[in-house]
């Protein structure tokens, strides 16, 4: 019984050892695990955050949820919900409470009681000169009041995610009850700088406003001097493409920068910088070192091919192939989808998650050929985080077939739900449970191998034993020493 007990603990020494060798030597033959280093970047700002324009992917925050007075990059959502609700043709005219309801030495356009400008020409004045005259004005004009104008930004912030964020006025002056965070703020921007209008406006250096009813032409320059040397060359960065500034003495300083380095478009935004940009550091050192920091560390990888023909081969038509054909497919995503990762991480690391939504969630404006109606989500996770995505959008138009005319639309949305949530096969606790089966086989078969050759030695022995005592051993032995 002993001999069995100790043949037993010598099996499991020998597997344990095996099973040892094995795992050393697929740590050596494996592709190794990229961990990311938690570096951070030394910034003044009280609160600061980073974000890819196209995905919404977060690159870098500091206390980016903690609620700050904005100042004047207020303006940028002044202007988006502007550009949302009217046509730059429109003519807005200016009231007396418009122009003459300002602190002193706010800044200005000097628009005068009474005159009229186009609703380009005084967006242009907002973003590129920051006119608080004619964020009241506009409002005015949009909404019927400054109030009920604010009162559309914030539900336009929340329609964004913004969850720390109350508007006060149209402007950005300060008051207590008018503040936001920076990542809400980039919420904002991003949304903002998506829209062509915007970004032409934000991203423009020198403009001219033609002559108006109660003023001669006057040129205005983008007061930005990350983007153009207005005041302070020294602070020109090459990748710029537009932004917003913004000051009050009880605010401080605070800045939203546009960057663009290849195919990747960033913004940052910096907020409550104690210092003026005669000194440093300040909001143009805090948001050089920030982008280039996150232009150094990541790279935007394409989706938007592969994606939208996977969800349509896959997932549209698991029931109606016939009315599938690659030239007009009727899922797309965003035409930049993306997604944002470490420089070092491949796409293959990246996880994916397909999901359609129970009906349409919301029409999205289109060309005149073509509406959109968001029917999905595709999203792409590293290592937990959210790295990017797109909505999945369903395109329709009067000369295409409908969607809803060929067949069912709650039907196909079951259809679509059941197939993109299908849990894909296995593969890694298959490969596991292959690789425990055959090293439990391996150590079964060394286990009887090992014990049929104890069995042998012990009838060898015993055999052995008996012709010795039956005295045949003996005569051999004489004959050798003869």
């Amino acid at each position: 019984m002993k001999r069995y007990i100790k043949l037993y603990y010598t099996a499991i020494y020998k597997c344990t050892l095996l099973v040892c060798c094995l795992s050393i030597m697929s740590g050596i033959f494996a592709v190794p695990e990229i961990a990311e280093a938690k570096t951070t970047v030394d910034v003044s700002a009280e609160s600061a955050v980073v974000m890819d324009v196209q995905s919404g992917t977060i690159l870098y925050e500091k206390n980016m949820d903690k609620k700050e007075y904005p100042a004047s990059i207020t303006k940028i959502m002044t202007a988006l919900v502007a550009i949302e609700n009217s046509s730059l043709s429109e003519t807005v005219t200016y009231s007396k409470e418009a122009v003459t309801n300002l602190e002193l030495n706010a800044s200005n356009i000097e628009i005068q009681v009474g005159e009229k400008l186009s609703m380009e020409d005084s967006l242009y004045g907002i973003l590129m000169m920051s006119a608080n005259e004619a964020c009241n004005g506009v409002a005015e004009h949009i909404a019927g009041s400054v109030k009920a104008y604010v009162q559309m930004m914030n539900e336009r912030a929340k329609e964004l995610g913004c969850t720390g964020t109350h508007f006060a006025n149209a402007n950005g002056l300060f008051m207590n009850n008018h503040y936001t965070t920076a990542h809400d703020m980039a919420l904002i921007a991003r949304a903002a700088y998506k829209n062509p209008t915007f970004a032409k406006i934000t991203g423009t250096k020198v403009y001219k406003i033609p002559r108006s009813n109660k003023h001669l032409a006057r040129t205005i320059f983008n007061h930005h001097g990350m983007l153009y040397a207005y005041k302070f060359p020294q602070y020109l960065y090459e990748y710029c493409v537009g932004g917003k500034t913004g000051y009050t003495e009880k605010c401080r300083y605070t800045l939203v920068t546009y960057a663009k380095k290849g195919d990747m478009t960033l913004v940052s935004v910096v907020m409550r910088v104690p210092k003026s940009p005669y000194e440093e550091p300040n909001e143009y050192t805090d948001s050089t070192k920030l982008l280039n920091y996150c232009f150094n560390r990541y790279k935007r990888v394409d989706i938007r091919n592969s994606a939208a023909a996977e969800i349509n081969k896959k997932h549209l038509f698991t029931r109606f192939s016939p009315f599938y054909s690659q030239s007009t497919a009727l899922l797309s995503i965003d035409e930049d989808a993306g997604i944002i990762l470490p420089k070092k991480v491949k796409a293959s690391q990246v996880e994916k998650k397909i999901e359609f939504y129970d009906a349409p969630k919301k029409n999205v404006a289109g060309d005149t050929s073509q509406d959109k109606r968001v029917i999905g989500k595709i999203t792409y996770t590293y290592k937990g985080s959210e790295a990017g995505g797109s909505d999945i959008y369903y395109n329709y138009s009067t000369s295409q077939v409908k969607l809803a005319d060929s067949f069912n639309m709650a039907e196909w949305f079951v259809d679509a739900v059941e197939e993109a949530n299908k849990a894909p096969f296995p593969w890694k606790t298959f490969l596991l449970a292959s690789g425990g089966a055959l090293l439990a086989i391996a150590v079964s078969i060394f286990i009887i191998l090992r014990l049929h050759a104890q069995r042998e030695m012990r009838l060898r022995r015993k055999h052995y034993k008996k012709n010795r005592r039956s005295g045949q051993g003996l005569y051999f032995q004489k004959k050798w020493k003869r």
